[in-house]
């Protein structure tokens, strides 16, 4: 993603989800973008309906025109005097298809962390994660209202060949932000040098050479990507990468986590990475999946 002309806000009319259309009509400001605001209802709601509620007393064109009449109410609160182009739609199907097919032409799919149907969550998952399970397009969940524009971003890196494409992202994105980015080192060979009686100071030795190596492989990522003289924090610790992530985002005040997904194949995809799965689900602030 080299710009921001397009993002879609899919809500449910939960308080999550208007987080979500407060902080996509922010970005459209901030980036002169488009906003697209869908509504989805689904299949086994629509066949709910017609069992309890049938006609005249009831009607699927009713139905329609006051769900995008409450969604014309929200884009006028949340959009207001912005002046950025928005388009309002409500389509019927199933939820996570119809919400993946309007983002295909989408440069930003924005969504709340949570819907209105708590026990579905946990029996199948929320839908912001099925849809991050197949999404290609970057996925940004909103947890907090959006007050202000992204001040401060982590980007976890795991040094790979495409540790750039998040670190883009998120200076795309926020590009008045302070960015910290963030790598999680292991040693693998320390249990067996225990196991060896290697001294304290050999120990210590090793894990110095790892953090070394680690720190110019971030200097060279760090000169790739940054050619505009932004300061750009990084921050290195040994530990598990979900852990240092999250102790990260509550010691700097983080309002953003721009994480990375790598492409599956179809059998990979329906799970997402453990790391990814763990911020998503325990941080307090917005998680921006990329890529």
């Amino acid at each position: 993603m080299t710009s921001i002309k397009k993002l879609l806000a899919a809500i449910d009319f939960s308080d999550d989800s208007r987080n979500a259309i407060s902080r996509a009509s922010r970005l459209a400001a901030e980036h002169d973008a488009r906003l697209d605001i869908l509504h989805v209802i689904s299949e086994s709601f629509l066949q709910a309906f017609e069992e309890v509620c049938r006609p005249p007393a009831c009607d699927e064109f009713v139905l329609f025109e006051n769900t995008r009449r409450m969604l014309d109410e929200l884009s006028s609160k949340y959009v207001g005097d912005t002046g950025i182009d928005t388009i309002v739609s409500v389509k019927k199907g199933l939820v996570v298809e119809e919400i993946l097919s309007a983002s295909e032409h989408s440069d930003l799919l924005v969504l709340g962390e949570r819907g209105w149907n708590p026990l579905r969550d946990i029996l199948i998952g929320t839908t912001a994660e099925r849809l991050l399970k197949r999404s290609t397009r970057p996925v940004l969940v909103v947890k907090r209202p959006a007050e202000s524009a992204y001040r401060r971003v982590i980007v976890p890196v795991d040094l790979t060949s495409d540790s750039d494409i998040a670190l883009r992202t998120a200076m795309l994105i926020a590009p008045t932000a302070d960015i910290s980015v963030v790598h999680a080192f292991g040693t693998p060979l320390e249990g067996k040098l225990w196991l060896a009686d290697v001294p304290e100071e050999q120990m210590e030795e090793y894990r110095g050479q790892v953090r070394q190596r680690a720190l110019d492989k971030i200097a060279v990522l760090l000169k790739e990507v940054h050619g505009k003289g932004r300061a750009i924090t990084p921050y290195i610790e040994k530990g598990d990468a979900a852990s240092v992530i999250l102790d990260k985002e509550e010691a700097l005040g983080a309002d953003l986590i721009v994480i990375g997904k790598r492409r599956r194949s179809y059998i990979g995809e329906l799970l997402l990475g453990s790391v990814t799965r763990h911020v998503l689900a325990s941080s307090k602030c917005d998680v921006l999946v990329v890529h």
